[in-house]
């Protein structure tokens, strides 16, 4: 009866983190589609002005997660098993790599890593001195972007995951962000510290959310305007959005184990059936060969351009345009996403937890851009397809459906990639709705589901979000908010990273709290 009344109050609303992070969520977004001209004109000068001042420091602590996230692995911590010595997986390593792929990059491999390359070919980096367009611009894009979409990002995310599950699973704290954070705070500052995190987290992720949902239903728009010969609008993106929303509620609303798992197995289906259509279809030898050369560029050239920041060259916008958004961007998302991945650790060594959410998401992404991006640069290297002249005309959404008009049965092609899009969305929005309602709970624990209730609020309120932004001028109201939210969360990265080594050093000193059958005293 006590464990119910327990399990009772920690699954309760708390105020202290839901209703700050909300009310500055919903000011944020109030002020920028009321006063859009003025406060993105202010938020612009911001945003110059963390770039300018910081920019160097979000990059270099970028390399530095890099490395510590591998010293990680290959310390004595990475022998560490999460849940203790005698706790057994929940998912086969199939189930865990399709839930890790899909949770953590979700739209973003079918809307930026297949726009990207032609950027970077068109309009290389200044200090590079590449010609735009040339082959090694074509080299240099897929390279960089998969610089962007794989290592860097995954290292991140996984580098809190292991804090966060260190915390739960081993020192039997609540499954929380802030709990990631606890081996650096004395016990009697959390009740402080645990609504502010939380707060700041909640606020950070819905303005990432949204952003990414309103990619999303733009470029579910451009499908459908291109199969049915329609210009799409905001009665376009009502309807996508009324898809989306029930898809990633219902599937939340049945936990990790169930939607969540179907979803994100279905949606790893798709992607490689159509990296194989497009690998064999497209220009296979085109694709295969610089597939070959950008990762020989990409891993020859990793920390070069992991800090392509442009000092001496104040005029090219490459780097705030590129390199230090996506960092900002990936230290939002990291104690969000580390928050989903925790809850997939159990039964696994550190070390195992690290290779596995690093290495396949990597090699498969690299697959995924130098198939899409390689026949986008083909296109445009060989003359076939105007790719970049689209790209400017119809914006990036456009992309992917300009390649596909090149193959037979083009529509039907874009009608499975519109549903494609549809359910990676909902499975990548699912992770993060479930990471959401948690951190508005006083304390749900490992093995727990949040109230369902608060997955609907948040899934609900999130597809409002990027709905209104879609019609009210997209996502430059919050752009500036964005690069804020950026800030405290790379703090709270860092902050993991020293939290991790102490609860590691704490945890192989004490062997007996590797095993399950001694609780926390």
């Amino acid at each position: 009866m006590a464990d119910a009344h327990s399990a009772e109050e920690r699954n309760r609303l708390n105020p202290y983190t839901f209703w700050p992070g909300f009310s500055l969520l919903a000011a944020g977004i109030a002020l920028g589609l009321t006063y859009h001209e003025g406060l993105a004109a202010f938020l612009d000068k911001v945003m110059a002005w963390i770039h300018f001042n910081f920019g160097w420091l979000e990059v270099s602590l970028g390399i530095i997660i890099v490395m510590f996230t591998v010293g990680v692995a290959l310390s004595p911590i990475g022998n560490i098993r999460l849940g203790g010595k005698d706790a057994k997986p929940e998912f086969t390593f199939w189930q865990w790599f399709a839930l890790s792929l899909c949770g953590c990059i979700g739209i973003g491999i079918l809307f930026w890593a297949m726009g990207e390359p032609i950027y970077h070919m068109m309009q290389p980096p200044l200090s590079l001195h590449i010609e735009p367009g040339s082959k090694d611009a074509g080299i240099f894009a897929i390279a960089q972007t998969t610089l962007h979409w794989t290592i860097a990002q995954y290292c991140f995310y996984t580098v809190c995951a292991v804090a966060i599950a260190l915390a739960g699973y081993n020192r039997k704290h609540p499954l929380s962000v802030a709990a990631g954070m606890y081996a650096l705070f004395p016990e009697r500052l959390r009740p402080v510290i645990i609504p502010a995190v939380h707060a700041i987290c909640l606020f950070s992720l819905c303005c990432a959310i949204a952003t990414s949902m309103g990619a999303g239903l733009m470029q579910i728009g451009s499908g459908t305007g291109r199969i049915f010969d329609y210009t799409p609008g905001p009665a376009t993106w009502a309807a996508a959005a009324a898809i989306i929303i029930p898809i990633y509620v219902l599937s939340s609303s049945s936990g990790l184990k169930k939607g969540m798992r179907i979803l994100s197995t279905g949606t790893t289906k798709a992607f490689f059936f159509f990296m194989a259509l497009i690998l064999f279809a497209g220009p296979t030898l085109f694709i295969l060969g610089i597939g070959v050369e950008s990762f020989g560029y990409f891993a020859d050239n990793f920390f070069r351009n992991s800090t392509l920041l442009n000092t001496m060259q104040t005029s090219d916008l490459w780097p705030i345009r590129w390199l230090v958004p996506y960092m900002e961007i990936f230290f939002i998302f990291a104690p969000l996403l580390g928050h989903f991945l925790a809850r997939m650790g159990k039964g696994r060594t550190v070390r195992q937890f690290i290779l596995v959410n690093v290495i396949p998401p990597t090699i498969f992404c690299h697959f995924w851009i130098a198939t899409f991006g390689g026949t986008a640069v083909f296109f445009q290297w060989s003359g076939a397809v105007d790719v970049w002249g689209g790209i400017r005309e119809f914006g990036m959404e456009s992309m992917v459906y300009l390649l596909l008009e090149q193959f037979p049965y083009s529509k039907i092609l874009m009608g499975l990639f519109v549903v494609t899009i549809i359910f990676s969305f909902a499975t990548m929005t699912d992770s993060l709705v479930a990471t959401l309602a948690i951190i508005s709970t006083r304390g749900v624990r490992v093995g727990e589901e949040p109230p369902r209730r608060l997955k609907i609020l948040w899934g609900v309120v999130i597809g409002l979000i990027a709905y209104v932004l879609c019609i009210c001028g997209g996502i430059e109201p919050v752009r500036g908010l964005i690069s804020l939210a950026g800030f405290p969360m790379m703090l709270f990265t860092f902050a993991m990273c020293v939290a991790l080594v102490k609860d590691g050093i704490y945890l192989l000193t004490k062997p007996d709290w590797l095993d399950n059958d001694h609780p926390k005293g």
